[in-house]
């Protein structure tokens, strides 16, 4: 465990740095541990299936974004349920692909459900 949080760092630095390929790299260590150790339905899994993501993201790699973005969303699900915190920040990040791609209306679909989560677990004003 201690090992896949290292190696995520690792990653984290390497994504500030915009090195990419490294980035993904140390992400994928961490979540091959990550899997060995929690299981596929864990929100460590999920958590870097989206790190992932977001590194596909960066580098314009739009549908591998979206499928690793996918991928945590539907783990969190499994592990948190539907109105989660950890599940609005897959369907922002969902949303976010789509607004790139423009996908509008799809975007806008995953936007709404991240706010309507939002509100429910914080409040309105928040």
């Amino acid at each position: 465990e201690n090992v896949a949080a290292s190696y995520n760092n690792i990653g984290i630095v390497f994504t500030a740095q915009g090195d990419h390929k490294n980035a993904l790299l140390q992400y994928q260590k961490s979540l091959d541990i990550k899997i060995r150790v929690f299981g596929c339905d864990s929100a460590e899994v999920s958590s870097s299936y989206n790190n992932i993501g977001a590194v596909y993201m960066q580098q314009g790699d739009l549908e591998n974004a979206l499928i690793q973005h996918q991928k945590s969303l539907e783990i969190s699900i499994r592990v948190f349920g539907r109105k989660h915190p950890y599940v609005a920040e897959s369907y922002h990040n969902i949303g976010i692909v789509y607004r790139i791609q423009g996908r509008y209306e799809e975007a806008l679909d995953q936007f709404q459900k991240s706010l309507e989560i939002h509100i429910r677990v914080y409040g309105q004003d928040h």
